[in-house]
């Protein structure tokens, strides 16, 4: 099999490949509006509209009429994903879970047991924020807890589960597996996932204010596409601190190539800020939580992602989205008792503790497996030679944690592949970024 560097190049830069790229250049994934039909002894890629382009938001039309007809088909969804069992939501401190328990709670409240895990990325508050919805809703509540000493494995297990493609959930593991145990016990049920929630009804990942102020399509192409791409690219600004010199622009070359085949056609949709955050981030990275994650525990459903929500959202401007401004009616329409509840981002910075992925030993054995591993070529001369503490300070930040995380992920694909690679070495180096550079002229 052949490595595909620029798709670990966007594993490192976004936590996911882009336009349908995988760690091997023999295989691509099906991206919106494509099928692949086989025809004698091959298969042909066949590409149609993709529909949720066609829809263009309407000016004026306020989020709030359209409320209730949003919580009626996510309740249909929830009442068919009920009809294999009972129902499991994932419920964090944020809106999304909330508002599935709530619902999941109205229909089909036999069983229901609503889960959370500790985020290697969050803050306590999400447990504690998750307990007290939990409390006020009424509703069974189990909190996995992440034992330090499983996180190895746990890695392991995530990079194999999601065939080394994203970088983002690897804490997921501890409840996926409690989820898979409890259902083997009580009988399958179906756990609900949020995805897609922060995106199309949050207003998440908006056009930066200055792109906003001229208006999308009176800004150049140019200045849309490099918002978007530095939003989304936000984690290479610790490229400096934990990648040798010119590994972090070699990244940003690479992985620009394929965002802007992806954004540069939507730069000047009235959507086109959600259709590539959707492109670029929810599709080819976040949807691999649910559905290969949660989903080797149990059956899991998106119901947020259903055809009927996503294309009433769209209708709706952007700017009566961005922020969360949806979202107060949304959760006093479901549940009126979730009023004024605060989500845990909002009560960040109390009560921290060290996260699973920062503790000590969580930060030796990942200094170990990434210094071992041709990965660590890519790594700074001080990270090289930091100890295990420099390392935990390190994954204690976001930015600096998510490129480690991808380097650990690509030292595990090449630890399982190597013998059957045909070059196991990165090509993501600044000495390559020349070679390939004279290869194009």
């Amino acid at each position: 099999m052949t490595p595909d560097w620029t798709a670990w190049a966007e594993i490192l830069a976004f936590g996911a490949p882009l336009a349908g790229r995988t760690p091997f250049q023999e295989i691509r994934r099906l991206q919106p509006g494509e099928s692949a039909v086989r025809e004698q002894d091959e298969a042909v890629i066949r590409r149609g509209t993709w529909e949720w382009t066609e829809i263009e938001p309407e000016g004026g039309l306020d989020p709030r009429t359209l409320t209730d007809e949003i919580l009626e088909i996510l309740r249909t969804q929830l009442r068919q994903a009920g009809d294999a069992g009972p129902l499991s939501p994932m419920l964090s401190g944020g809106r999304d879970s909330r508002l599935l328990t709530a619902l999941a709670q109205q229909v089909r409240p036999d069983g229901l047991t609503a889960w959370t895990t500790s985020s290697d990325t969050g803050t306590s508050m999400e447990e504690l924020v998750a307990a007290r919805t939990a409390q006020i809703l009424g509703v069974d509540h189990r909190i996995v807890p992440a034992a330090v000493e499983d996180f190895p494995c746990d890695a392991r297990d995530y990079a194999r589960t999601v065939h080394h493609m994203a970088s983002f959930h690897m804490w997921l593991m501890p409840v996926s597996r409690a989820i898979a145990q409890s259902a083997t016990r009580a009988g399958a049920g179906v756990v609900l996932d949020g995805l897609g929630g922060g995106v199309f009804l949050g207003g998440g990942f908006p056009d930066e204010p200055a792109v906003i102020g001229v208006g999308v399509r009176a800004a150049s192409t140019q200045a849309v596409v490099a918002s978007r791409f530095a939003r989304l690219g936000r984690y290479l600004d610790a490229t400096e601190d934990i990648l040798a010199p010119g590994v972090g622009e070699d990244l940003r070359e690479r992985a620009r190539s394929d965002f802007e085949s992806v954004a540069r056609p939507l730069a000047h949709h009235p959507n086109g800020a959600t259709l590539t955050a959707y492109l670029t981030r929810t599709l080819p990275g976040i949807s691999l939580a649910p559905v290969k994650v949660l989903g080797s525990g149990a059956p899991t459903r998106t119901p947020i992602m259903a055809e009927e929500v996503v294309s009433q959202a769209l209708r709706v401007p952007a700017e009566a989205k961005q922020e969360g401004l949806w979202y107060p009616h949304l959760l006093e329409r479901a549940d009126s008792r979730l009023v004024g509840l605060a989500t845990a981002a909002d009560r960040t910075g109390r009560r921290q503790h060290i996260r699973r992925i920062s503790s000590l030993e969580s930060a030796a054995w990942l200094r170990e497996l990434i210094l071992g591993s041709p990965a660590g070529e890519l790594l700074s001369a001080s990270m090289r030679v930091a100890t295990a503490q420099g390392w935990a300070e390190e994954l204690s930040r976001t930015k600096p944690q998510h490129l480690l995380r991808g380097l650990a992920l690509l030292a595990l694909w090449l630890e399982e592949y190597g013998p059957r690679l045909t070059c196991a070495e990165p090509e993501i180096t600044p000495r390559s970024s020349v070679n390939r550079k004279a290869r194009h002229e």
